[in-house]
């Protein structure tokens, strides 16, 4: 477990990770108490959470900055195929806009000119299985040949820093979905943002 305390009055936080510490010793701690540094180191902390921090309303989180991980309801998604995961992936990447079969197998296989519809398909079946064996399904857009996700059922940090938000800005390390290589485009378009950011 992990506790981060936050006390912008300046006090001594030694006795609150005392108190702590004596109900369970496991317990990693930080504890900041400059009121007017804080921000940054405690966005950072968050960021390095094993499990996401809950978005009220939101059960899908998505994490896209550094190795991509998707959670519903703060645990890890698992599913049948490896490469399911990079498909939902590829949909997060592309914010709502619907892929078509030819595009999602480009990127998959990296231009392998090789044919893969009956794979996709497979990972298709094995991505909408386990949403809805969670009861989220209806995050995915299907039309005949196409797909895309709803972004506004997903928190995640990549919406997050498109649509403005500082926070997001901040967390962004310069990494995006670092292990797929069609993620490089977008993650060019991310350090964009973030040098304009840095430079106001």
């Amino acid at each position: 477990m992990k506790i981060i305390l936050i006390n912008d009055e300046k006090k001594d936080l030694a006795e609150y990770i005392e108190a702590i510490k004596n109900v369970d010793e496991g317990v990693m701690i930080r504890g900041f108490r400059v009121a007017d540094a804080y921000r940054d180191i405690v966005t950072n902390e968050i960021g390095n959470l094993s499990f996401p921090v809950m978005v009220e309303g939101k059960r899908i989180h998505a994490r896209t900055f550094g190795t991509f991980e998707v959670y519903i309801d703060g645990i890890p998604v698992t599913s049948k195929y490896n490469k399911t995961r990079e498909l939902f992936a590829y949909l997060i990447d592309k914010n709502g806009t619907m892929a078509d079969i030819h595009e999602i197998q480009t990127a998959l296989w990296e231009g392998d000119t090789a044919e893969h519809t009956s794979y996709l398909k497979n990972l298709r079946a094995d991505m909408i299985a386990t949403l809805e064996a969670k009861g989220v399904a209806d995050v995915l857009v299907r039309q005949h040949g196409r797909m895309g996700i709803i972004p506004d059922m997903i928190d995640c940090d990549y919406f997050d820093m498109l649509s403005g938000s500082e926070r997001a800005i901040r967390m962004y390390n310069g990494e995006y979905m670092s292990q797929y290589s069609w993620a490089e485009f977008t993650n060019g378009t991310l350090m964009g943002i973030k040098e304009e950011y840095m430079s106001r």
